[in-house]
């Protein structure tokens, strides 16, 4: 009421309004969760491995009844819902220097939203003397890698629906003020539906503070708003549509994101040309959240050829390739042929240099582009149905999914239907889930 009380007075447009609530529903959110209270693996009923590591292992387990709650007059709400619990040994991170990573996943995740539906959800985190926990959401469908490996490669509609939601959740990141740094398929899991979420988010580096403008949902409401006010207004009122070749204007909300990282991470494979520069030491060589789009043009180009743009038999041949981008990127002629003009030019975009990538410097200033806006803006994605993205199934869902949704709930109840499930699902379900 406070909030409503001040807006009122300030005159605020309601689009700004939305963003000022969103932020204190968040707010409230982040005291909530500290006032939870302490969880313990004790309040948890292992019901099968699912992944195993070299730090430790990740079990399918359902939350048992609270202890207060045990009478009939009384019901927890969170009892016997399913979850993916990943425990980690202390002596083991110590040893190998991760817990630095897995403080900076366990931070993120803390500060998104539960209903932000392009993250794996962290549910609690806790510890004991000898192991660290996350209790994370469980997601059915496997990792994207694992759907690459069974489909060699996908259509252009499949990589389309598969971009925008990568797109959404990528930013997801960003508004949040983090570099993710560490994008790859086996990072990004699909529910039962075919839809995905980011995962693993050790490597994410803080950047910037929370900013609930860039947040995608906000993006496309003002988009949505500003295409409104062209149709209303006529094509001179708004900002020049986008251009082949040429990057749109800067998305005018967009949070400045000032501060650089200077540490190299990521897998190289998809690891972008500045990080292994400013690994190497190359003076001037620092890296934004703009890293993050190279790495969905490397996973773009793997899903349309099979495999990535710069392999190498081994990895420092492939950073040396990666260092070498333009003189060693080149989509196969059989490929190229039987994709859209758009697809490519969007491809373009991505596996780019930083001052032109998305993402990218304003006119090579410390101010950065909205990249979402620049990707939703792409003529790859005209006609593309983002308002519905949520409501359709995924193009390519995996063996049984239409199954599972069902089998989960007797699951909560039954203890037996474990046994069928991971002997059912297990071959292309359960292989994202490994603490490496």
């Amino acid at each position: 009421m406070q909030l409503e009380t001040k807006m009122k007075g300030l005159d605020l447009p309601e689009e700004r309004r939305k963003v000022l609530r969103d932020y204190l529903e968040y707010e409230e959110t982040q005291i909530s969760k500290e006032s939870r209270k302490k969880i313990t693996p004790a309040d948890f009923e292992s019901l099968a491995v699912i992944g195993r590591g070299a730090f430790g292992e990740v079990r399918l387990v359902r939350r048992k009844q609270s202890p207060s709650m045990n009478n009939a007059s009384k019901n927890d709400p969170n009892a016997n819902k399913i979850y993916a619990l990943k425990s980690m040994k202390k002596e083991m991170m110590v040893v190998k220097n991760q817990v630095g990573h897995v403080k900076a996943e366990r931070d993120v995740l803390a500060s998104a939203d539960d209903n932000n539906r392009w993250l794996t959800v962290l549910h609690y985190s806790f510890t004991d003397e000898t192991h660290l926990y996350m209790c994370m959401e469980f997601m059915p469908g496997g990792d994207l890698m694992s759907l690459l490996m069974k489909e060699d490669t996908f259509s252009e509609a499949a990589t389309r629906f598969f971009m925008a939601e990568a797109a959404h959740a990528i930013s997801s990141v960003h508004a949040l003020g983090y570099i993710h740094r560490d994008i790859k398929p086996d990072n990004m899991l699909l529910d039962a539906r075919g839809h995905l979420k980011l995962t693993d988010l050790g490597l994410c580096k803080k950047v910037g503070e929370v900013s609930p403008s860039d947040h995608p949902e906000v993006v496309l409401d003002i988009l949505r708003q500003q295409a409104q006010q062209m149709d209303h207004d006529g094509l001179d009122s708004v900002d020049p549509p986008f251009q082949y070749g040429q990057l749109p204007p800067r998305f005018t909300d967009s949070k400045v994101r000032r501060e650089m990282a200077y540490s190299t991470v990521g897998t190289p494979d998809y690891i972008a040309p500045e990080v292994l520069a400013a690994q190497n030491g190359s003076s001037g060589y620092s890296y934004t959240c703009a890293v993050d789009w190279w790495s969905l043009g490397v996973i773009m180009y793997e899903c349309l050829v099979g495999y990535t743009p710069f392999y190498a038999e081994d990895p420092v041949t492939t950073c040396r390739k990666i260092l070498r981008w333009r003189q060693c990127l080149e989509i196969p002629p059989e490929t190229r042929s039987q994709l859209s003009t758009e697809c490519i030019d969007f491809l373009s975009c991505l596996i780019a240099g930083p001052e032109t990538r998305i993402g990218s410097a304003v006119d090579g200033s410390t101010e950065y582009k909205n990249g979402f806006v620049q990707v939703v803006q792409h003529p790859w994605f005209a006609g593309f149905d983002w308002d519905g993205l949520a409501d359709c199934e995924g193009p390519l869902l995996p063996s049984g999914s239409h199954e599972f949704p069902q089998l989960l709930e007797y699951l909560k109840c039954v203890y037996l239907f474990v046994f069928y499930i991971v002997g059912h699902f297990s071959n292309s379900f359960y292989s994202s889930y490994s603490i490496s």
